[in-house]
């Protein structure tokens, strides 16, 4: 057995469990910067790219890349009740959204929510047959204005990921 797994899936909890959609990458790139820390020199670039080195003036040089962001929301609007209506970051399929927990990374931290839409009795026969569309979505973080969304430090333009964690 290998005395490290317990530490590599620790890692892999702690890099997953960090938001990171595309365009706000920092949570989890500084995570995979700190486990890289611990055996090579790391470094940032001002665009977010993130290295480490190991032996840099060795020679034959090997390049490991990979992405680090994850698709996610992007708070487009919010309404006088407090509901927060978003849009896509990278493509998402609107019937898995609906009843989600969701994170948006407000100014004052994470704020937990969950996607929303019109209840089903209030929707039109015709309308139930139809795929829901991203528009008609919301997220309720339960502000009930949007004064208390500015408390809550949750604003326009704010990523949201889904609250989904590791499972082990």
């Amino acid at each position: 057995m290998n005395p490290d797994a317990g530490h590599d899936i620790d890692f892999l909890e702690r890099l997953l469990d960090s938001p990171g959609p595309s365009g706000f990458e920092s949570r989890p790139a500084r995570v995979w910067r700190d486990e890289a820390g611990s055996f090579a020199e790391t470094w940032f670039d001002v665009v977010g790219n993130s290295y480490a080195a190991v032996r840099r003036d060795a020679r034959p040089l090997a390049l490991m890349a990979g992405h680090i962001d994850e698709i996610g929301l992007q708070v487009t609007h919010a309404d006088e009740s407090g509901l927060l209506y978003f849009g896509g970051i990278g493509g998402w399929d609107a019937q898995v959204l609906v009843g989600q927990r969701v994170r948006v990374l407000g100014s004052k931290g994470d704020v937990p929510g969950v996607i929303g839409r019109k209840a089903i009795h209030l929707i039109e026969p015709k309308e139930r047959e139809k795929a829901v569309k991203v528009k008609k979505l919301w997220i309720d973080v339960g502000a009930g204005s949007r004064d208390e969304l500015k408390e809550l430090g949750v604003r326009v333009g704010d990523p949201a990921v889904l609250d989904a964690g590791m499972v082990r």
